[in-house]
C-alpha cells in the first residue's frame, strides 16, 4: 500500500511539474510548487494542498472531496484545501484541482502596482529650541 501513494505522489509530482511557470521547492520537510505569483500547492504524505479559487473551493467542500487544511486542530488556513491522493478517482481530481490552483496563481490578484493615496496634509517640521 505504501509504494502505491509513492506513486501517486510521484505521478503528481511530475504533472504539476511540468505546468507553465512552476519552480518546486522543498518547504517545512514537504515538496511545494511555486509560480509567478506565489505558492500554490504543496505535496503532503497522502494529501495535495491547494490554494483553490472560491467556487472550486467552495464545491470542494460540499462535495466533502476535500477539507480544509488546518494549521493546528481548529484554525484552518486560509483558502487552502486539503485533498487525498488515495482512490482511483483522486489521482485525475486532485490534477485537475492543481491546474485550477496554478491558474489562479498565474493571474495577478490586481492590475498593474499598487498606488499610492496622494498625501493630503504633510507634517511640519518641529522648530528647533536653540541650546
Amino acid at each position: 500500500m505504501a509504494s502505491s501513494r509513492n506513486d501517486a505522489q510521484r505521478a503528481l509530482k511530475a504533472a504539476v511539474s511540468g505546468l507553465p511557470d512552476v519552480t518546486p521547492k522543498r518547504m517545512f520537510g514537504a515538496e511545494a510548487f511555486f509560480t509567478r505569483h506565489g505558492m500554490f500547492a504543496f505535496l503532503l504524505d497522502d494529501a495535495i494542498v491547494l490554494k483553490l479559487p472560491e467556487s472550486e473551493r467552495a464545491e470542494v467542500l460540499a462535495s466533502h472531496t476535500g477539507r480544509p487544511f488546518l494549521t493546528s486542530e481548529k484554525a484552518p488556513f486560509g483558502r487552502w484545501v486539503e485533498v487525498g491522493l488515495m482512490g482511483s478517482e483522486a489521482g485525475p481530481r486532485a490534477l485537475a484541482l492543481a491546474r485550477s490552483a496554478h491558474a489562479l496563481a498565474q493571474a495577478p490578484d490586481r492590475e498593474g502596482p499598487r498606488r499610492r493615496k496622494p498625501v493630503t496634509r504633510r507634517r511640519k517640521a518641529a522648530k528647533r529650541v536653540p541650546s
